[in-house]
Parts: structure tokens; sequence; C-alpha cells
């Protein structure tokens, strides 16, 4: 977890790498969720946190949290700033719609704040929802296995 911390928080303030290593620590220790990294050799080019379900922010229609309850979550993918268009991104998506599909989930759902057209021309996701959480607008995208 310090390696990751360490190579991929440069561009965190004080409390952002804080909050980051948190969650990272919370991941390697629970049974449900797992980090999925990239790497090169001993390197660390990015990260995908992933969770078996999630609760959907409370914004969230009853319909679509219904919809969504046996999706996996992808909760947070970050590649370094070096290493972007590279198709490291793509594949930690793929590994971990994998990952999702070996847990018996019947699909995989996330929230984005301005990648929505990423996930839908590259994996075929389809936007479930939109939700401001802070005072910003998410879109929760959504794909069926």
């Amino acid at each position: 977890v310090e390696s990751a911390v360490s190579v991929l928080s440069g561009h965190m303030n004080q409390e952002q790498r804080a909050k980051f290593r948190d969650k990272l620590y919370r991941y390697a220790r629970k049974p449900d969720r797992d980090l999925i990294l990239a790497m090169a050799v001993k390197e660390i080019l990015g990260f995908y946190s992933v969770i078996e379900e999630d609760d959907l922010p409370r914004e969230v229609p009853a319909a679509v949290r219904q919809r969504l309850h046996s999706f996996a979550c992808g909760t947070g993918l970050l590649v370094h700033p070096d290493y972007r268009q590279r198709g490291i991104g793509t594949e930690l998506q793929l590994f971990a719609e994998q990952w999702a599909r070996a847990r018996g989930k019947a699909g995989f759902w996330l929230s984005t704040r301005r990648q929505a057209d990423w996930y839908r021309s590259h994996f075929g996701y389809e936007e479930a929802g939109r939700v401001l959480v802070k005072g910003v607008e998410r879109r929760i995208m959504a794909k069926g296995f």
C-alpha cells in the first residue's frame, strides 16, 4: 500500500493523500474487495479498487438500485500520469470485469465525473443515473454480463 501511495499520489495534497492511503488499506484488508494493480517489473503503473457489492448513493432511484444490486462495483481507477494513453486503464477495466464474473456477479457498475463516454464507447456501459456528490455531478455507469 505504501508503495502505491508513494507512486500514485504525487498530484494530491496532504489531505487527499491521507484519504487515498486509508482507502487502499481498507481495500487490502477486507475479503469482499480487492486492489487490482497494473505493474511493470516492480513499478506500479496504476490500480483499480473493486468491491463485490456496494451501496449506491441515496439519490439513485429504487428501480436502479434493484437492477444493480447483484452487480460488482468499481470505486477507483487511477493510472499514473506518466503512463496514461497506453491502454493500462483499459486493461484494468477488463480485468475488473473478469474479477466480477469470477465472483458470479450479474454485471459491473461505477460512478464517474468525466469518463462516461470512455466507458460507453470502449466497454459498452450505459448510463443508469446521475447523482450529486458533494456538489459534483457523477454518472452511474453500468454493464450487465
